[in-house]
């Protein structure tokens, strides 16, 4: 089995764009857990299966989405997840084959509330490729492409 582990941070506010802040940001991650093909091109379609708050009070949403052909995803098609939003600041993905995906909102050296990035970090698992082959290479960089846009 392979495991592959990726991070990637971007900043949210760039010179000459509209300033946003912590608080719209935030509201963009959560309009992507519930409609995830609207930011990453490679979901076909996402449907919202259930929303609750676990036992500490973070809201939990139970999605089904399809990744399309072009996803690193091991199997594609539709896949649970099961996201759990932490505001104004995380948003953990997990799916059913332990598959994890974070999305973090973070402040810079500069100016409170206005360098900000956002980083995401994957944990991807394929059972079928074995650690340290051409074939898990590959994969990586297919994942780096597909994931880091």
């Amino acid at each position: 089995m392979v495991i592959i582990n990726i991070g990637y941070t971007a900043p949210i506010n760039r010179p000459g764009q509209p300033l946003l802040t912590i608080s719209q940001v935030w509201a963009g991650l959560v309009r992507k857990v519930r409609h995830a093909e609207e930011f990453v091109p490679v979901i076909e379609y996402c449907n919202v299966a259930s929303e609750e708050k676990n036992a500490d009070g973070q809201l939990v949403i139970t999605r089904h989405v399809n990744f399309g052909k072009a996803a690193p995803v091991p199997g594609s098609g539709e896949v649970k997840e099961v996201c759990t939003l932490f505001p104004p600041h995380r948003v953990d993905f997990v799916q059913d084959d332990g598959t994890k995906v974070w999305n973090y909102v973070t402040q810079g050296p500069g100016k409170e509330g206005e360098d900000l990035y956002l980083t995401y970090v994957f944990e991807s698992r394929d059972r079928t490729i074995e650690q340290g082959t051409q074939e898990a290479v590959e994969l990586e960089e297919k994942f780096k492409t597909v994931s880091c846009i």
